[in-house]
C-alpha cells in the first residue's frame, strides 16, 4: 500500500493530516472527519502489507473490542469498514485522537518526570487497566509500552493500540520464537505465547522503568530475568518494593489484578506474595506444558515412596485385625448368650466365620486395588482444558488402562485430600481435580513436595488456559 498523502480523503469522509505511526503491518494517520469536525485517528492496513491472514483477523477483533469498551481514557471508537479499488483493498479503524503525545516522545524530547509524576501516571493507567479487567470476559492489552500510552499538555493519560489484545496472530523476532508483544516490555511468559491479567502490569512496570530512567528496560542489568533497577534509580521502600512485585518474572508472584496493584500503590499494605512452588530435586515426575495442553507424567511410585510399604501392608493388617475382633466379638460375646445346642453350634460357626472371612477379604481387596491404582501403575495424565482431561495408566510400558475423564462441569476445585478407606483417615494425602460430582484422584505415592508442585502447576495452567480463551 502507498502511503496516503496529506489532503487525501477516505471514504469521502476523513482527510489526512499526518502520519502519527508505523506499525508492523499497519499505519496510522491523524485525519479530519469532515462530517463531524473533529481530529480522529485513522489505522489503515492494507492487504498488500501482509502474508498471513492471522493478521486480519486480529485487526478485526481490535475493531469489535474497541467497539464494546466505554472509558475516558479510551479513545472512543467511530468506525470500521473498507475500501476496495483495482489497485488494493484496505481495511480502516477510525478513532478519536488522543490529545498529546507517546511518552516515548515526551522522554526522547528531553522530559524528565519526578517520582510523584511517574506515580500519578501509574495510577491513571492502572485505573484503565481495573476497567478492562472487570469486563466480561477480560480484556488483556499484551502491549503496553511508552509508545501506547499518550500523555496530554495537562497530564491526563490515555492507553491506544489495541492491536494486540488477543494472542493469535504472532510476530517473529529471532532464532524462530513467536511472541505477541514489543521485546523489552514483555512478561516472559509472552515468550511462550500466554498471558494473564497480571501481564499487563509487566508492561507497566517496564514502562515506569522508562520514564525513570530513561533507559529501555532491556538495556538495564538483569539477574535471573529480574531486571535490578535499585541501583540507577531512588525510591521509597514502599515503592520500591511495590515496583520490585510489579515486574516479578514468575507471573503468580505478582499482583494478581490491576485493583490489587493500586490499592498497594495508593498506600495500603503490600499484600503478601504467594510462594511459588518449584520443581524439587530428584523427582522423576514430568511435566510438558503447551499453550493449549499440560501433560503430567508420573512413574510407578509403588517401591519408591517411603510409606509405600507400610500402606501396602495396611489392609492385609486390617483385615486380619477384622477377622480376630469379629471372631471374638462372635464367640467370646453373641454365642454364650444364646446357648446353642451342640448341632446348632457347629452350623453357627461356620456361617460366622464365612462372614467374617468375607467381610475381612473385601476390606483387604477394596484397600489393595486403591493403593494399587495409585502407586504401581505409570500415570499419563493430559489436561487439554479445564474440562477436557484424559487419563493413561500403563504397567511395564506394554499394558495400557485409557480413561476419558469428561467434567461435567468446570474443574471447580485443584487440592490435597486426605487419603481415607472407609472409616479409617491416613495421614498421606493424594492430589484431587474436583469437577461438579467427579474425582479426579491420583499421585498418592508421592511425596508432599511434588504433590504440592503439582497441584500449583495445575492451577496455574487452568488459570492461564481460562484466561487465554477469554
Amino acid at each position: 500500500m502507498n502511503t496516503l498523502n496529506t489532503a487525501d480523503i477516505i471514504a469521502g469522509r476523513y482527510q489526512i493530516i499526518k502520519i502519527l505511526g508505523h506499525g508492523g503491518t499497519s499505519i496510522t494517520y491523524a485525519a479530519n472527519d469532515l462530517q463531524l469536525g473533529k481530529p480522529v485517528a485513522l489505522k489503515v492496513l492494507s492487504l498488500h502489507r501482509i502474508n498471513d491472514w492471522k493478521v486480519l483477523e486480529l485487526f478485526e477483533r481490535e475493531a469489535k473490542i474497541l467497539a464494546n469498551l466505554e472509558h475516558s481514557s479510551i479513545p472512543q471508537y467511530i468506525d470500521y469498514f473498507q475500501v476496495e479499488t483495482e489497485e488494493e483493498k484496505a481495511f480502516y479503524l477510525v478513532q478519536q485522537l488522543a490529545p498529546g503525545k507517546p511518552l516515548f516522545d515526551w522522554i526522547n524530547e528531553g522530559w524528565h518526570p519526578t517520582i510523584k509524576e511517574v506515580l500519578i501516571i501509574a495510577a491513571q493507567v492502572l485505573k484503565i487497566l481495573v476497567y478492562l479487567q472487570q469486563l466480561t470476559p477480560a480484556v488483556i492489552h499484551r502491549d503496553i509500552k511508552p509508545q501506547n500510552i499518550i500523555r496530554s499538555d495537562d497530564g491526563k493519560i490515555f492507553l491506544v493500540d489495541f492491536g494486540a489484545v488477543q494472542d493469535t496472530y504472532q510476530n517473529t523476532v529471532t532464532g524462530g520464537s513467536t511472541i505477541v508483544g514489543t521485546f523489552g516490555y514483555m512478561a516472559p511468559e509472552q515468550f511462550r505465547g500466554q498471558a494473564v491479567l497480571s501481564t499487563d502490569l509487566y508492561g507497566l512496570r517496564t514502562t515506569l522503568l522508562f520514564l525513570l530512567t530513561g533507559q529501555s528496560p532491556a538495556d538495564l542489568p538483569q539477574r535471573q530475568l529480574k531486571i535490578n533497577f535499585k541501583s540507577a534509580i531512588q525510591l521509597s521502600k514502599h515503592y520500591a518494593d511495590w515496583l520490585e512485585r510489579m515486574i516479578e518474572p514468575v507471573s503468580a508472584a505478582r499482583f494478581t489484578s490491576a485493583q490489587q496493584a493500586l490499592e498497594a500503590l495508593l498506600g495500603k499494605s503490600l499484600p503478601p506474595c504467594p510462594l511459588i512452588y518449584k520443581r524439587p530435586k530428584n523427582t522423576a515426575i514430568q511435566l510438558t506444558q503447551t499453550i493449549n495442553k499440560l501433560i503430567v507424567d508420573i512413574p510407578s511410585t509403588l517401591l519408591n515412596s517411603p510409606q509405600s510399604f507400610w500402606l501396602g501392608m495396611a489392609p492385609l493388617f486390617g483385615s486380619v485385625f477384622s477377622l480376630v475382633v469379629i471372631y471374638d466379638l462372635i464367640f467370646q460375646v453373641v454365642e454364650p448368650g444364646l446357648r446353642l445346642q451342640q448341632e446348632v453350634e457347629v452350623y453357627f460357626r461356620t456361617l460366622m466365620v464365612m462372614l467374617s472371612f468375607q467381610m475381612a477379604a473385601s476390606i483387604w481387596i477394596t484397600a489393595t486395588k486403591s493403593l494399587l491404582f495409585s502407586g504401581i501403575f505409570h500415570t499419563r495424565i493430559e489436561i487439554m482444558t479445564w474440562q477436557e482431561i484424559k487419563v493413561v495408566k500403563s504397567l511395564l510400558n506394554f499394558w495400557n488402562i485409557k480413561s476419558e475423564f469428561t467434567a461435567d462441569q468446570n474443574i471447580s476445585e485443584v487440592r490435597l485430600e486426605q487419603y481415607k478407606l472407609l472409616f479409617w483417615k491416613f495421614t498421606n494425602f493424594y492430589c484431587a481435580l474436583k469437577t461438579g460430582s467427579k474425582k479426579l484422584k491420583f499421585g498418592l505415592f508421592l511425596s508432599r513436595d511434588e504433590k504440592v508442585w503439582i497441584i500449583e502447576e495445575i492451577r496455574r495452567f487452568i488459570e492461564t488456559s481460562k484466561n487465554n480463551q477469554n
